[in-house]
């Protein structure tokens, strides 16, 4: 009973930290990419 649990919990806390990885990853990608179009010294 007590190992299920922690690899229940444990699991829960790994499957939050990857899914905050994914989303911190595409929020610096999408944020980049606006900020690359605004960029008056880049061309198009």
């Amino acid at each position: 009973m007590m190992n299920t649990s922690m690899f229940i919990i444990g699991f829960v806390i790994f499957s939050m930290y990857i899914w905050g990885l994914i989303y911190m990853i595409n929020w610096g990608h999408k944020s980049q990419e606006n900020d690359q179009t605004k960029d008056p010294e880049l061309e198009k």
